[in-house]
Order: structure tokens, then C-alpha cells, then sequence
């Protein structure tokens, strides 16, 4: 059985990052790397009162263009269901939701975070 590939790595180190960073910001985390039938969503957190469905996108370079624009409607989609599904499993339907997207990039080994909230609607 391998490890990890550098990608995995990549991301969970980006995951981290966005965690602390969050955390300084006041979110509380509830969940990380929640997986359903529907999907996956990186991290799960409250702001206030707020529950915040959060994907994480972690680049070392631009080839693959700026993190926040791989954030695609397919994507948001499968976030979407998943976000939904936990929210039934958690009898959540009363409470406010959002989805944010943190990007993180390298410049020179220190991270730059661009955080969006409310990236986009659930329509």
C-alpha cells in the first residue's frame, strides 16, 4: 500500500492553512473532509451562528490556473448535495448556510489566502 501522492499532501496542507486561518477569523470548525453519497466537502465550520460548507483549493502554481477559478459548477454542484445531505443527517434545515472557497497559493513557501464568502448560491 503507498502514502499519500504530493497532491494529497498539497491539499491537506492547504486544508490546515485554511483552518487556521478561519480559526482566526472566529469560525469554529465542526467538520473536516465529510464524505457522503453526493460528494465531499473540505471543511465544515460555523461563523456565529452561520454554518459554512468551505472548499479548499491549494496551487503551487498557476498552470492550472488561480485556485479560486477550479471551483466550477460541476463542483458547486456536487458541494451543494453533499452540503444538503448533511444538513438532513444533522436536522439542520433551520439554520442559516453558506458556501465559501479559500484559495491558497505559494509565494516564495509563504501561503496567500484569498478567501471569498458566500462564493456562490444555491439555486
Amino acid at each position: 500500500m503507498t502514502g499519500p501522492n504530493p497532491r494529497q499532501i498539497l491539499g491537506r496542507d492547504g486544508e490546515r492553512i485554511a483552518e487556521k486561518y478561519l480559526a482566526k477569523k472566529g469560525y469554529r470548525l465542526v467538520e473536516r473532509n465529510y464524505r457522503c453519497p453526493l460528494g465531499e466537502l473540505d471543511l465544515i465550520a460555523l461563523d456565529r451562528k452561520v454554518i459554512v460548507f468551505i472548499e479548499v483549493k491549494t496551487r503551487v502554481d498557476e498552470s492550472f490556473g488561480p485556485p479560486l477559478e477550479s471551483v466550477h459548477p460541476r463542483k458547486q454542484k456536487k458541494m451543494i448535495g453533499a452540503a444538503q445531505y448533511f444538513i438532513s443527517q444533522h436536522k439542520l434545515q433551520n439554520r442559516d448556510a453558506r458556501f465559501d472557497v479559500v484559495g491558497i497559493s505559494f509565494n516564495a513557501d509563504e501561503p496567500v489566502i484569498e478567501h471569498i464568502e458566500n462564493a456562490f448560491e444555491v439555486e
